[in-house]
């Protein structure tokens, strides 16, 4: 899908030069001298940049960005504004942009500006701003890569148990808090124990997962929750550690008893079972995972299952 640009200026030599640059792209570009016709535009759909000349009416232009990018639904859109040669890199504290250009660096500059402006949008989508790890789009790619070359590996899928009622009761703040060390266990360890060829991803909120040989991810598996179990008590007030459980609101609005959290985990391979795809993959593990939350005896379970 082409991206969409849409261009601020009232200049018809800078539009004419802008013109001639992005004649080579595929990009949907769309020229606006009314800033408030160009406002209508960004409103009924967000583009994927702006770039709005800030040297004819250079106050006017960057306090109608600096409005716009103070509205939360706005603050992901990428602006780059056009500058004239004389700006100071000290008014980069005035503007509320995530890039600018000199106007006498348009020819050489601006598709490289403008590149680079998408790649750092995908690195930002592909990664979790909690933990940091890598996000859906990324852990798709990753299960999809190793299938189509035919790696053999297993795959992973944990989350938390007794989470929802954790939250309820201590705040988002400590759950954010929880989650992140969840994090760093199932990456440390995984690390440790297979440091090269091992993935390990954040779908969102307690969902994990991370992908090993299938001769190492047991064991690991074993560790990720035998150290979670301790580590978590470091989250709970002292007298529900010495309880053993909290009291918290049910799903229906009750008041009910759960035990302290720990992390149930779900694990398949293609070492005896073929996936063509990764959404096939990903479903047997969590699957997997679902059926190892009503076990007793412990919290993960492996499909051995074969084609």
């Amino acid at each position: 899908m082409n991206k969409n640009l849409i261009i601020i200026t009232t200049d018809p030599n800078i539009k004419k030069q802008l013109k001639k640059i992005l004649l080579v792209t595929d990009y949907n570009v769309y020229y606006f001298s009314d800033v408030r016709q160009a406002l209508e535009t960004i409103y009924n759909e967000i583009p994927d940049l702006v770039l709005i000349e800030a040297i004819t009416n250079p106050f006017i232009e960057i306090g109608i960005i600096n409005s716009l990018k103070a509205d939360p639904i706005f603050v992901s859109m990428n602006v780059i504004a056009i500058v004239d040669c004389q700006f100071q890199t000290d008014d980069w504290k005035n503007f509320l942009v995530d890039d600018y250009i000199r106007i006498n660096d348009l020819e050489a500059d601006l598709l490289m500006r403008i590149n680079l402006t998408f790649e750092r949008i995908e690195r930002v989508i592909a990664t979790s701003p909690l933990t940091k790890l890598p996000g859906n789009l990324v852990i798709q790619r990753e299960i999809q890569r190793r299938l189509d070359r035919g790696d053999i590996f297993a795959l992973a899928y944990a989350d938390l148990d007794n989470f929802k009622p954790f939250n309820d009761k201590y705040g988002f703040s400590r759950g954010d808090d929880v989650i992140k060390m969840l994090g760093r266990l199932i990456l440390n360890l995984v690390r440790s124990d297979q440091p090269i060829g091992s993935f390990v991803g954040h779908i969102g909120g307690d969902d994990f997962v991370y992908i090993m040989s299938p001769d190492k991810i047991e064991a690991t598996t074993q560790k990720i929750i035998t150290t979670f179990e301790k580590l978590v008590q470091n989250f709970y007030d002292e007298a529900d550690i010495r309880k053993g459980y909290i009291e918290s609101v049910s799903r229906d609005g009750k008041k009910q008893i759960f035990p302290l959290m720990s992390v149930s985990v779900g694990i398949t391979s293609n070492q005896f079972r073929y996936f063509s795809h990764f959404s096939e993959m990903a479903e047997t593990a969590s699957n997997i995972k679902s059926y190892a939350k009503k076990q007793k005896d412990r919290r993960y379970a492996i499909d051995r299952r074969k084609s």
